[in-house]
């Protein structure tokens, strides 16, 4: 572009020092030579103005060449210097008037056939482009500063999630007359698309490119975390402001998990000639039908999800179809910038403030932990109820002995499954709860949130009231455990913060009625603390030891690996809700126990 340009710029102002100077002789001599002659005729005139009546000769050739030629039998009438060659003019030339205007009584009566010379009017007209045309150029230069002139528009290149996504999305466009959160919101261009050089071209919605660090989750970057998941499933909701770039993450997740991963974007399924129509209600029912049917093992939801309720209802999603919920929110420069998103999305910034202000009290789950893939969580709960049966063989053993007959009931129906299997490592109620916050801001939680661990079960444990395992942390699994987590039992477990970090550790199987699942890392602690007794018996599984009031535990001869991701848990709110308050309702007993 630049190269032509500045070609045609040297063309142009060279065209009138070589050209106009021809062109204006050539108008002269014209009427000069039209000019009657004192006592002569019209004959005589025509031989002058066609070139002495020669028909061998080009009619074109310009005049001052038949003049410099001699012509014994033309006399021109006035005598005119002719210069050989004409010398470039450095300045353009000013409008040339001829001396005479033709008239239509010395128009030539006979014309030679063939093309004609051009009138001299014509000529003049030539002349003016020229020296027009060179005046534009010359103003264009000085107001461009010799700079090269582009268009203003140039055309956008396809969007590739396999390189930078440029995040004008229609996230950036402004949204409907609903703020609801079903709108659109994001869609992606390449980062090929370059902004205009001109800052008069910039337009309103500023243009944003994520940096390569945004996209650091370990969902994408942690190889051993992308084999683990592309052999179970997963939830993940993507949670942020307008504009934040939810859909360049969505987008990148699909590129890496091509052919297996399923996105849903709210702004598909909101109704436009029903703003105030539930947009979740059809987006609920595609992501269930997609959890139960489709082989994918991402299922991707795109929205602002800046509610609990929709956290919720998401994860119960989840874990009615035994998918890990993890909850993701963009990591770009301008995810929180208020002002920066109000610009790019056209909406208020009011509006922008309120849901920022939702979003930041549920950064805070319930609480964090690590929730097992669902393969692993079969192979434990299988493991769970061979050991069951196998305890129920040594009632001889058992504290309740005062039980009336016809109240026993098996061990696998005494305990109560909790949702699905998971290791908790933090306890926040949303941010209520004490060290929560603190927690929540450690960058190894940030960095390792989603990360696919092995944790290592090696021991099952019944008590009265829980059920469950026994998990047995490594160096780099307990750089996400909680340094309080066993001295906060101390009132209720006595000796229990003399115990070594992770201590408290466990995976709950199942509790009694009324008993909640807070309860059994509590129990695990009563059972480290005791001192250890001899080996009651030794099964298939391990080393069987009793522990009194009804506690057991059975050391695995081999410890299990149990695939588990890091991530988070909501739930819907209950006012009457008390973690680890409530008393069990002794409705059941068992003989074992």
């Amino acid at each position: 572009m630049e190269h032509e340009n500045n070609g045609e710029v040297s063309d142009m102002l060279a065209s009138p020092q070589q050209e106009v100077a021809p062109l204006v002789t050539h108008l002269q001599v014209s009427a000069e030579l039209e000019k009657p002659a004192a006592g002569e005729g019209e004959e005589k005139k025509q031989p002058v103005v066609n070139g002495g009546g020669n028909a061998a000769r080009n009619d074109t050739a310009p005049v001052q060449d038949d003049l410099s030629r001699e012509n014994p039998e033309v006399e021109p009438p006035v005598p005119v210097a002719v210069p050989e060659e004409p010398k470039p003019v450095p300045e353009p030339v000013p409008e040339a008037e001829p001396t005479v205007q033709p008239t239509p009584e010395e128009a030539v009566p006979q014309q030679p056939e063939g093309p004609q010379p051009p009138s001299p009017a014509k000529v003049l007209e030539e002349v003016k482009a020229v020296v027009e045309a060179q005046e534009v150029v010359k103003e264009a230069l000085t107001q461009n500063g010799g700079k090269k002139m582009e268009a203003s528009e140039e055309k956008p290149a396809e969007a590739s999630v396999h390189e930078k996504v440029k995040v004008s999305d229609a996230e950036a466009a402004p949204p409907a007359k609903s703020e609801k959160e079903g709108k659109p919101e994001v869609s992606a261009t390449s980062a090929d698309q370059t902004a205009p050089e001109s800052s008069d071209a910039v337009p309103d919605k500023e243009a944003t490119v994520p940096s390569a660090d945004s996209l650091s989750f370990p969902i994408l970057t942690h190889e051993k975390t992308k084999d683990a998941l592309r052999s179970s499933r997963i939830l993940v909701v993507i949670r942020g402001l307008p504009g934040s770039g939810k859909t360049f993450l969505s987008r990148a997740l699909a590129d890496a998990y091509k052919d297996h991963c399923s996105v849903f974007c709210a702004n598909d399924y909101a109704d436009s000639t029903d703003p105030g129509a539930d947009a979740h209600k059809a987006l609920d029912e595609a992501v269930a039908a997609c959890c139960a049917d489709a082989p994918s093992v991402l299922v991707v939801v795109d929205d602002t999800n800046h509610s609990q309720e929709r956290l919720a209802r998401l994860g119960e999603l989840a874990r009615e179809h035994r998918l890990v919920a993890l909850f993701l929110e963009p990591r770009t420069e301008w995810s929180a910038d208020v002002p920066r998103l109000a610009k790019l999305t056209g909406r208020k910034p009011a509006a922008i403030t309120a849901m920022k202000r939702h979003l930041d009290e549920l950064r805070l789950p319930l609480f964090f932990g690590w929730f097992l893939l669902a393969p692993l969580q079969d192979q434990l709960r299988s493991m769970g109820s061979d050991f069951l049966t196998a305890l129920d063989g040594f009632k001889k053993n058992a504290v309740g002995s005062s039980m009336k007959e016809g109240q026993e009931v098996p061990l696998e129906q005494y305990f109560k499954g909790k949702g699905s299997l998971h290791c908790t490592t933090k306890f926040c109620d949303y941010g209520k709860a004490a060290g929560s916050k603190e927690y929540a801001e450690k960058p190894a939680v940030s960095e390792l949130y989603g990360t696919v661990f092995d944790l290592t079960v090696s021991a099952l444990f019944v008590t009265p009231r829980t059920f469950g395992a026994r998990v047995s942390l490594t160096d780099e699994q307990l750089v996400l455990w909680p340094a309080d987590a066993e001295k906060e039992a101390e009132s209720s477990i006595p000796g229990a913060a003399s115990l070594p970090m992770g201590s408290r550790a466990h995976i709950t199987l199942g509790c009694a009625e009324g008993v909640e699942a807070v309860q059994t890392g509590l129990d695990l602690l009563e059972i480290l603390v005791l001192q250890q007794t001899e080996t009651v018996t030794d099964l298939e599984l391990g080393s069987l030891r009793f522990y009194g009031e009804g506690r057991w535990m059975l050391e695995l001869k081999e410890p299990t690996c149990a695939a588990a991701c890091f991530s988070s848990f909501y739930k819907r709110r209950s006012p009457s809700h008390e973690q680890g308050k409530k008393e069990p309702k002794k409705k059941k007993n068992c003989a074992i126990l």
